[in-house]
């Protein structure tokens, strides 16, 4: 779940210093919207993508991959922290709805890079 949320911050991160997207707030409150500003590496310009959006679907993910019992309250709970984002201006839901896939992405890697280890490590050991 660490390793999931780790590469997610870490897609997020390079996006958002890359695109430089203004906030839904600060276009409905100064009328400003731009993208691609260089040098623009603060909040009110980096909307795209979420993170919250990012980490809250790659736990998500992860919660429900390892305990699938509670997988419905789990992706309830990344569908209202991303929801939240929209609504309280932080973000478009073209931020929300990338965020979300990258930390869909990031978990889906993670487990699938432990698991070939896993598996190459069972047949290490049957070897020896």
């Amino acid at each position: 779940m660490l390793r999931a949320g780790l590469l997610a911050s870490l897609v997020k991160t390079s996006l958002k210093r890359t695109v430089h997207r203004t906030r839904p707030n600060v276009l409905m409150d100064e009328g400003i919207y731009a993208r691609g500003r260089p040098g623009t590496n603060v909040g009110p310009w980096q909307s795209f993508p979420s993170g919250h959006s990012a980490l809250s679907a790659a736990v998500a993910c992860a919660t429900a991959r390892a305990y699938p019992e509670i997988k419905g309250p789990a992706y309830a709970a990344a569908a209202g922290v991303t929801t939240a984002q929209v609504v309280r201006g932080a973000h478009f839901p073209a931020d929300v709805l990338m965020g979300a896939l990258i930390g869909i992405a990031a978990e889906a890697a993670v487990h699938k890079l432990t698991h070939r280890r896993r598996r190459l490590g069972m047949r290490k050991s049957s070897v020896a």
